[in-house]
C-alpha cells in the first residue's frame, strides 16, 4: 500500500505543480491590472507621446529624423508601407488618455478600460495619419504646383521603387521637404539611394528614370 502511495504521488506532482505554475502566473497577471501600474503605463504613454507629438509639429527638422518608413522589395508582392510618426504620437496620446479616464473617472475594470483605450487610440490615430497626408504634407508644396515643381529635378530614392510597384523620393525646395510616391519609367527596380530624374508628375506620383550616373 506505501508503494502505490509513493507511485501515485510521483506520477501526481507534476501535473500539480503545472496547475500551481498556471496560478501563480494568472495571479501575477491579476495583480498587475488591479495595481496602480496600470495607470503609470497610461501616464507615460501619454506623457511621451505628447512629447513626441509636439517635437514633430513645431520641429520639422527632427520630425523627419524620426520619420521611418517599411520597405518591402518588389519580389515580396506588397508595396511600401509608410507610417507617418505624427500618427502614432497620437494613438498613444489617446491611447494614455482615455486608459486614465476610465480608470480614474469612470472607474473601469482594468480589461475593459485597456479596450476602450486601443480602440479609441486606433480611430484617432488612423485619422491623424490621413489628416498628415491629405492635409499637412500638401501645404509643404502649397505655393507650387508639384508637376511644373518638380519635372526635371534629380531626387533621391529614399524608399525602394519596384518595378511595378510604388517607392517614394524627397526632395527639398523652398517650402521645405516634399515627399512624393514614385514608379519607376523604366519597369525595373530602382534602390533607396539612388538619384533619379523625375519625368512628369500626376497628383501626388512621380515617374521617375535612373540618372546616367546610375
Amino acid at each position: 500500500m506505501l508503494a502505490i502511495c509513493i507511485i501515485c504521488q510521483h506520477l501526481l506532482a507534476p501535473q500539480l505543480l503545472t496547475q500551481a505554475n498556471r496560478k501563480t502566473g494568472v495571479h501575477m497577471l491579476q495583480e498587475f491590472l488591479a495595481s496602480g501600474t496600470l495607470n503609470l503605463v497610461y501616464a507615460g504613454v501619454t506623457l511621451i507621446s505628447f512629447i513626441f507629438a509636439v517635437v514633430i509639429l513645431f520641429g520639422a527638422e527632427l520630425g523627419d529624423a524620426f520619420d521611418f518608413d517599411m520597405d518591402v522589395d518588389a519580389d515580396t508582392g506588397f508595396d511600401f508601407i509608410a507610417i507617418s510618426p505624427f500618427s502614432l504620437a497620437m494613438f498613444g496620446a489617446t491611447f494614455g488618455a482615455t486608459g486614465l479616464i476610465t480608470r480614474l473617472w469612470l472607474e473601469m475594470e482594468p480589461v475593459p478600460s485597456i479596450l476602450w483605450a486601443t480602440v479609441l487610440g486606433l480611430v484617432i490615430g488612423v485619422a491623424a495619419q490621413a489628416l498628415f497626408i491629405y492635409v499637412l504634407s500638401p501645404t509643404k508644396s502649397s505655393h507650387f504646383s508639384l508637376a511644373e515643381d518638380g519635372v526635371g529635378r534629380e531626387v533621391e530614392v529614399i524608399i525602394t521603387i519596384p518595378g511595378s510597384g510604388l517607392g517614394e523620393i524627397a526632395y527639398d525646395n523652398i517650402s521645405g521637404r516634399v515627399k512624393l510616391g514614385a514608379r519607376s519609367a523604366t519597369g525595373k527596380q530602382i534602390k533607396r539611394g539612388e538619384i533619379v530624374k523625375i519625368e512628369r508628375v500626376t497628383g501626388r506620383v512621380a515617374v521617375v528614370r535612373p540618372t546616367d550616373s546610375n
